[in-house]
């Protein structure tokens, strides 16, 4: 990572979830105090014989796509923000490596849950996993229908990990930037201890460990951010799941913060279950950080 990153990034393909991100996007520039880039890479795929060629209309119809879905976009966003400097993107490739290039610059890296060419099955688009598992900043991934509560909280998953310490610092800024309530959330897994004998006292054991480990976690964090009200929280059960469990009596959360992979993810892998559980599954923005990315 080179430069200072003064930006907010996130990726339009005309979409209603990428529209929805836009506009999320933009609002967290605005009180970041940073500019927007609009960016919208498309590809053509090549179907045939060997050497065929595009056609010129079919290019130039795709470009000019791309030049109108961005100039709409941003005049929306210049009406609704009208302090917000924003700039545009548009580039012919996968917009896989073109967003994770982009997000080498960027504060915080935006895309909505699926886009414009998802097959209706799928959960998750794969841009959105494929910037969570490879983007250079940290990543928010917003959900369809997504009203953010300006009362809730910021929740943030952690598992005690030094891959989470990354996440920790972000959802502690984020906290003291909105003036939010931080509700940190530590979840384990009781599954093993089931039907054992005993298992009252050492489930109690569990959570005393896991209480602790947490306040470890935390303790640096809350000496640096002295305002921010913090809600320590242990649970059992199921990580994504836990994280997503919410009284409706109480404010959604602002956004969720987990890390990329936790204590019990496998080392080959950049994403783990729990994050791409949320980012499929949450009604509020999550945001993954990576160890290296903050």
């Amino acid at each position: 990572m080179t430069g200072v990153r003064q930006q907010i990034v996130v990726g339009l393909d005309g979409s209603p979830e990428s529209l929805i991100a836009a506009r999320w996007a933009a609002g967290e520039a605005e009180l970041r105090h940073l500019s927007l880039q609009l960016v919208h890479a498309f590809d053509i795929p090549v179907v045939g014989m060997l050497g065929y060629t595009i056609p010129t209309e079919l290019s130039d119809g795709m470009y000019d796509h791309g030049h109108k879905l961005l100039a709409d976009a941003a005049q929306e966003i210049r009406q609704d923000h009208p302090g917000l400097q924003v700039t545009s993107k548009l580039v012919r490739a996968d917009p896989r490596p073109v967003l994770v290039e982009a997000s080498e610059r960027a504060v915080l890296t935006v895309v909505g849950t699926r886009g414009g060419g998802r097959i209706p099955e799928a959960i998750l688009g794969s841009v959105a996993l494929h910037i969570c598992a490879h983007g250079r900043s940290p990543v928010a991934v917003i959900p369809t229908g997504t009203r953010v509560d300006p009362a809730g909280p910021v929740l943030l998953g952690v598992d005690g990990s030094r891959t989470s310490e990354a996440a920790v610092a972000f959802a502690f800024d984020e906290a003291d930037r909105r003036g939010a309530a931080l509700r940190a959330v530590l979840v384990w897994d009781d599954v093993a201890l089931r039907g054992l004998a005993g298992v009252d006292s050492m489930i109690k054991l569990e959570d005393e460990e896991e209480h602790t480990l947490l306040a470890e976690q935390l303790a640096g964090w809350r000496e640096k951010y002295p305002d921010v009200q913090v809600e320590p929280i242990v649970r059992r059960g199921r990580a994504a799941e836990a994280l997503l469990r919410h009284d409706p009596s109480a404010p959604a959360p602002q956004l969720i913060v987990v890390g990329s992979r936790g204590r019990g993810g496998f080392a080959g892998l950049l994403l783990g279950s729990t994050s791409h559980a949320l980012i499929g599954h949450s009604r509020w923005p999550v945001v993954v950080v990576r160890g290296t990315a903050h």
